[in-house]
């Protein structure tokens, strides 16, 4: 476990380097928004590793804007609820979607509408917030997370029914908020 808190952003870049390989060859016979699905798990994995790896200061960068932390390098915010959130959720999440894709339109619009959120977070709150102009997982969410909610807005919004849409937005905002915020202040811990 103890190499999993400290190294599972470095797993996901392994992982992503993997199935950027199997979508390079088997994704042109993939539906478009199975594509989609699985380039949204990829563009996970790279989001994690520039939060997280390089640059990397990801994690005392939010528990200093958004939670005003003295203790900025664990608290709130520290290495084993950023693998609960980003590797149990995150991963999970995202690959049900992708392997369910259009038999869980619902599932897929949770994670887009997770992907959203972590564009207005490094687009939007953080900027503004900690009056900077970069922070990390700003560029993948700019060039990966923004073109695949736009995507999914054109080629998934349209085939879903009222039911789907409904728990989609219920599940993103849960997911959002408390598969996030809530586990980082769960698991709060000064001396992680």
């Amino acid at each position: 476990m103890r190499f999993m808190d400290r190294h599972w952003f470095d797993v996901g870049g392994v992982l992503g380097i993997i199935l950027a390989i199997w979508l390079a060859v088997a994704g042109s016979g993939m539906s478009a928004l199975t594509l989609l699905l699985w380039l949204s798990l990829l563009s996970l994995f790279a989001h994690q590793v520039e939060e997280w790896r390089w640059p990397g200061w990801f994690p005392g960068m939010l528990n200093v804007v958004l939670f005003r932390s003295k203790d900025p390098w664990r608290f709130p915010l520290n290495m084993r609820s950023g693998l609960v959130v980003n590797a149990v959720i995150g991963w999970v999440g995202y690959l049900l979607a992708a392997l369910l894709a259009e038999h869980a339109m619902w599932l897929a619009l949770a994670t887009i509408m997770v992907s959203l959120g972590n564009c207005v977070l490094h687009l939007v709150l953080i900027p503004i917030r900690g009056r900077m102009p970069y922070n990390p997982g700003m560029v993948t969410s700019l060039i990966f997370f923004l073109p695949l909610v736009v995507w999914f807005c054109v080629i998934g919004l349209p085939t879903m029914s009222v039911a789907d849409i409904i728990g989609g937005v219920i599940l993103g905002l849960v997911l959002d908020v408390g598969g996030v915020v809530g586990i980082i202040l769960v698991m709060a811990d000064r001396k992680s």
